[in-house]
């Protein structure tokens, strides 16, 4: 009988997979910065107006603005109204956009570690709030309309 707890013990090592943990939050210290606005997308209607395709992250400017999962930079730049942005494409396949940024301290191709300085807290762009604020979207990379409650992952 010990010889088959013993295989039923190691098999159930060998097959146990980790729970996947809370991503870093990307601002606002400790604590974290205070989430400003909400998610809010339809799938079914993409186009609608009034939707929010990310949440926004108060902090305060110049402060860092850390990889909020590990992966590869896919774009490391300047968009007209969102401003500095940085996207990380994730191995699990998603694609997390961080816009507002006040400075970028990535290039594209860089591989990352979760928790690596991506820039700072903006403003840049055209800002939709009054406060210095970091924007944080996640979709699926292969579906232009595949977004994602950051919440979910962080």
């Amino acid at each position: 009988m010990p010889v088959r707890r013993l295989a039923l013990l190691v098999l159930m090592l060998v097959l146990w997979v980790p729970s996947a943990g809370a991503w870093t939050w990307p601002v606002g210290g400790p604590l974290g910065g205070p989430v400003l606005q909400g998610f809010s997308f339809d799938p079914a209607h993409p186009y609608a107006g009034g939707q929010h395709r990310g949440i926004d992250i108060g902090g305060d400017p110049g402060a860092p603005v850390l990889a909020p999962a590990a992966g590869v930079v896919s774009f490391a730049g300047t968009v007209p109204t969102s401003g500095k942005s940085v996207t990380i494409d994730t191995a699990d396949g998603l694609s997390v956009t961080l816009t507002h940024l006040g400075s970028i301290a990535v290039s594209k191709g860089a591989a990352l570690a979760e928790g690596a300085v991506v820039g700072t807290v903006g403003p840049s762009g055209t800002p939709e709030l009054d406060v210095p604020y970091l924007h944080v979207g996640i979709r699926r990379a292969a579906d232009p309309q595949g977004y994602l409650d950051p919440l979910a992952f962080l």
